[in-house]
């Protein structure tokens, strides 16, 4: 049997995981309390059903968490193969607009009596020991509802046979993609937003994507990677890797990277993979 164990702090997008999975034939369980997790996976694993990919959260919303928390980090070491931690984060600020938006309360401002700020610092020192044993962390920071679903889809599909690469531009400015499998800095390209006429556009204009790709700089990188990915995508595939995630980095995330990702998006696709590409801050 295949089990995901959800956790992570409150706001993280940790309802939107759990549709996806069970849009991928997971059985869903959502907010089971830490004190029935064990005896509910023996129940699942060795009653008569036809339940092989469950999926469960477990949070803050369990009373009891607190009390529990040595029982679930046993619980998560003891696992053999199949089980997967997946851990949503996002950071204060982010986590704080989305309760105002929501107008929803923090479980430990209702469990606790703590104030917005104080519940999410409370929930993140508590939930830190299970985030450190997580197999996957997501942060959900600069990430959409869709953009999370279409991370969890990828990572949990049902074709295990075939390598899905997801291409990422960003900007350094706005930090690194957490979930990059390798990253590749292409600030070394001249720099389109110095280029009056190029200011304004991004790397997906064709005249600002030629202007990328046509500087030696670029054909000399490009040939470099090329090789790189030549070699290791189908090691990856050989080791039972059905995902791999690959990032171009530039300054703001507009330009330089966008045009890169595109590129070798367009690349992938040739060769015979599945290609998902985010421009993660070109809206920025």
């Amino acid at each position: 049997m295949e089990v995901v164990l959800l956790s992570g702090l409150s706001g993280s997008g940790k309802s939107t995981a759990l549709a996806a999975l069970e849009d991928s034939g997971f059985f869903s369980v959502d907010n089971l309390p830490v004190s029935f997790l064990k005896k509910f996976l023996e129940i699942i694993e060795f009653s008569n059903n036809q339940i092989n990919k469950l999926a469960i959260v477990c949070d803050a919303r369990d009373p009891n968490i607190e009390s529990n928390i040595v029982d679930l980090l046993d619980l998560i070491k003891n696992q053999r193969n199949g089980f997967t931690l997946v851990f949503l984060e996002a950071d204060k600020k982010t986590l704080i607009k989305r309760f105002e938006q929501t107008r929803r309360a923090h479980p430990l401002s209702i469990t606790k009596g703590l104030p917005l700020d104080k519940a999410i610092d409370e929930e993140q020192k508590l939930l830190e020991p299970v985030k450190d044993l997580a197999d996957i962390t997501i942060d959900t920071t600069d990430i959409n509802v869709n953009e999370l679903r279409r991370i969890i889809l990828n990572r949990f599909r049902k074709d295990k046979d075939s390598l899905l690469v997801q291409i990422i531009s960003f900007g350094f400015k706005y930090g690194l993609p957490p979930e990059a499998d390798n990253v590749f800095d292409v600030r070394f390209i001249p720099n389109p937003f110095f280029v009056e006429e190029l200011k304004d556009t991004t790397g997906l204009d064709k005249k600002t994507s030629e202007f990328v790709l046509n500087q030696e700089q670029t054909k000399e990188f490009i040939e470099i990677v090329k090789g790189f990915l030549d070699n290791i995508l189908p090691l990856y595939l050989k080791e039972g890797k059905s995902y791999i995630t690959i990032a171009f980095g530039c300054t703001g995330g507009k330009h330089r990277s966008v045009a890169i990702a595109e590129f070798f998006g367009e690349l992938l696709r040739k060769k015979g993979y599945s290609v998902d590409i985010v421009h993660r801050d070109i809206n920025r």
